[in-house]
């Protein structure tokens, strides 16, 4: 009889165990997802084109800052304490103005991109939720939390094809 009891014990508290073993287990980048879709690399594109002007200037100032530091290196010995101080105050002044339009752009740029993220955040939502019934998940882990996994139980690539899909529905 205490055999028989001990056995139902310990059977009641591998049952838990045996379910989880049984659950459907899978994982997803959600990054990788929203930013992998037809939308979202059309949208970052566009992003891109929007800031290229800024990021023209950007370029060009550090050109500028390139050209005055090889003018001061290069002419050195040949000019006085006064154009020296001169050349590197100019040159001071061009890499405080890259560095407040550098930010400035990556600022709104960043800013734009989580306009997008946030807009479309509800879409991948449905997109995951599609998948998940569909390959009848029972169980999520994010991709970043994850050491290994093997590429079948990743759902990333389901998930950009499935809101590749809606995106194109809700146009």
């Amino acid at each position: 009889m205490l055999v028989k009891r001990f056995c139902s014990v310990f059977l009641l508290m591998l049952l838990p165990g045996l379910a989880l073993a049984e659950q459907k287990i899978a994982v997803l980048d959600w990054r990788a997802a929203l930013l992998g879709t037809n939308e979202a690399k059309a949208e970052f594109e566009k992003i891109r084109q929007s800031l290229s002007a800024d990021e023209k200037e950007v370029v060009q100032l550090a050109d500028q800052a390139k050209e005055l530091q090889d003018k001061l290196k290069a002419e050195a010995s040949k000019l006085s304490d006064d154009e020296k101080r001169q050349l590197g105050k100019a040159l001071q002044e061009k890499a405080e103005e890259y560095q407040f339009l550098g930010q400035r752009l990556k600022k709104e740029q960043r800013q734009q991109q989580e306009a997008y993220v946030r807009d479309a955040r509800v879409k991948l939502d449905e997109a995951v939720r599609n998948v998940i019934e569909q390959m009848d998940i029972d169980i999520l882990l994010d991709r970043q939390a994850v050491t290994f996994v093997k590429a079948e139980y990743d759902l990333t690539k389901a998930v950009i094809v499935e809101l590749n899909k809606i995106q194109k529905k809700g146009k």
